[in-house]
């Protein structure tokens, strides 16, 4: 038994890591990741989603940062001040509806290629980055384009910042144009291709395309 025992307990110290008497303060990232799991299955609207995701991503800046531009005159605290934020593009696919719905947090916009041809998705009405709503008086606005068979719905962060040594910026609209009419897994192989070509092999950033195709749906069996 105490061998038993001697071998449970140095297999659970390899997998299980005793806590450390202190934690640091958790990334906002992850923060909101774990928010926004929570979030989809208690909130019905991705507006709602959206306005609560930025109340959580303002109290953890709150929390790590604690800068203020001063108080006011009557005691009460001072705005917040910080350069810390995060952008988000949430996106909805309701099922049975050829459609798809956005709300931009200070999200580039996503293009939408249908029928060889590139549409960016720019919204009705910007919204701040998570963290900064409370610059902006207006609500988090859904947007709802349409999005259907053989549509994609395709977003690259580090594409649109990714710039080449004499600073020019990579044209993604552009590029999206010439691949337009190829498959998914050609297109995206050929936008990474370009991509690199273009910074000649010196990316600093994350560049992973995100590309989204609505099929035809199953006919349901009599």
């Amino acid at each position: 038994m105490r061998q038993v025992r001697s071998v449970a307990e140095t297999a659970q110290r390899a997998l299980m890591h005793p806590l450390p008497h202190r934690i640091d303060a958790l990334a906002l990232r992850a923060a909101l990741l774990g928010a926004f799991r929570e979030l989809v299955h208690l909130e019905p609207l991705l507006t709602r989603i959206a306005e609560r995701l930025d109340d959580r991503a303002r109290r953890q800046i709150t929390a790590v940062d604690g800068v203020q531009d001063g108080d006011r005159p009557d005691g009460t605290p001072g705005a917040l001040f910080t350069e810390r934020f995060a952008t988000a593009l949430l996106v909805e696919f309701p099922p049975g509806e050829p459609v798809a719905r956005l709300v931009h947090c200070g999200h580039p916009e996503p293009f939408l290629v249908g029928a060889g041809r590139v549409r960016g998705l720019l919204p009705d009405r910007p919204g701040a980055p998570l963290g900064l709503g409370d610059l902006l008086e207006t609500a988090p606005a859904m947007q709802t384009v349409p999005f259907g068979p053989g549509d994609l719905l395709l977003y690259a962060d580090g594409f649109i910042e990714a710039r080449d040594r004499r600073g020019r910026f990579f044209g993604l609209a552009a590029r999206l144009d010439a691949h337009a009419g190829r498959n998914l897994e050609a297109m995206a192989a050929g936008l990474r291709r370009d991509l690199v070509r273009h910074v000649r092999g010196d990316l600093d950033d994350d560049a992973a395309p995100v590309a989204l195709e609505r099929l035809p749906e199953a006919p349901v069996a009599p």
